[in-house]
């Protein structure tokens, strides 16, 4: 359980997504 809650931060935060052109959703939704 810890690791998938971490594994959801780093895919949130961390992790540049293609879809939003390299950003991590947490820089799409604060911009």
């Amino acid at each position: 359980r810890e690791l998938f809650i971490q594994f959801v931060q780093y895919y949130n935060f961390h992790r540049p997504h293609q879809a939003l052109d390299g950003r991590t959703p947490v820089e799409e939704i604060t911009n």
